[in-house]
């Protein structure tokens, strides 16, 4: 049948497919024939894939065509159960720098610092408000109105990364971090820091911003996370998948960060 602009669809048969980032389809299908008429948001059916054959974290695309018409969605799939690995023991997790933690790290220790939200001070970052979604206007035009950042950037290829599927720039499966996260300013500790995800600063301040970064302290290695694991971990499943790959990325043997800090300089970072 022939279709125009303006007219409604007659006895349509929409198709749908998910493919993944290669392109390749790993599950299609159609829904019923239906009339749509013109207008917004009308139903056209119910889709239910099982996702058994994501075995691996990965991002996938979900897509609707109806004839030469098309609209895609960015879904992101973690496995229900992850992996176990070796090394996941020697991982210490904390809220803040004590004197327990202090000596595990002096003694060649492995430390994930989890800085639940709220606990960053004004100083270090605990000020600066966090969005998703970037600024409109600058903060000189808005009188210091939040949010104050534009996004994160990340190396895509990075090792702590692995088992997190990610652009370099923010994509949904980054929200939960956002909105469950604090930017440390690294220019209170050391600005010369690469984090591991680095969050834009609006381009008045331009502060060298962080969620998660690693360094080396005393003789042993430490990451620290902005990000709050702790809160309603269970119903967050983007946290348990970027806790899982930061702690898989600390258990190997690729863990060796470049930069040494003080233990100081990490407690600067909680109340």
């Amino acid at each position: 049948m022939a279709h125009y602009g303006n007219e409604p669809f007659t006895a349509i048969t929409p198709k749908w497919k998910i493919t993944d980032v290669s392109g390749k389809v790993v599950q299609e299908g159609q829904l019923a024939a239906t009339d749509i008429p013109l207008g917004n948001a009308f139903k056209l059916g119910k889709v239910a894939v099982p996702l058994g054959f994501a075995e691996t974290a990965q991002k996938l695309v979900f897509e609707v065509s109806v004839e030469n018409f098309t609209n895609q969605w960015d879904i992101w799939v973690y496995p229900a159960k992850t992996e176990t690995f070796a090394g996941t023991e020697k991982i210490k997790v904390v809220q803040q720098m004590d004197a327990a933690t202090q000596k595990f790290l002096e003694e060649g220790g492995t430390v994930l610092l989890n800085l639940k939200k709220g606990t960053l001070p004004a100083e270090m970052g605990g000020s600066i408000k966090t969005g998703f979604s970037s600024i409109f206007w600058n903060t000189a035009w808005t009188g210091g109105q939040g949010p104050h950042t534009l996004g994160v950037l990340v190396n895509p290829g990075h090792p702590a990364l692995a088992e997190f599927p990610t652009e370099y720039y923010s994509n949904w499966q980054w929200w939960d971090a956002m909105n469950h996260g604090q930017a440390i300013n690294l220019a209170k500790i050391d600005a010369n820091i690469k984090p591991v995800v680095r969050v834009i600063d609006d381009w008045v301040t331009n502060r060298p911003l962080a969620l998660v970064f690693e360094a080396k302290v005393g003789n042993g290695k430490i990451m620290v996370s902005s990000i709050d694991f702790t809160t309603d971990l269970q119903k967050r499943p983007e946290a348990q998948q970027l806790l899982f790959s930061l702690k898989k990325y600390m258990a190997g043997n690729l863990f060796n960060p470049l930069i040494e800090l003080k233990i100081t300089d990490i407690g600067k970072l909680t109340k």
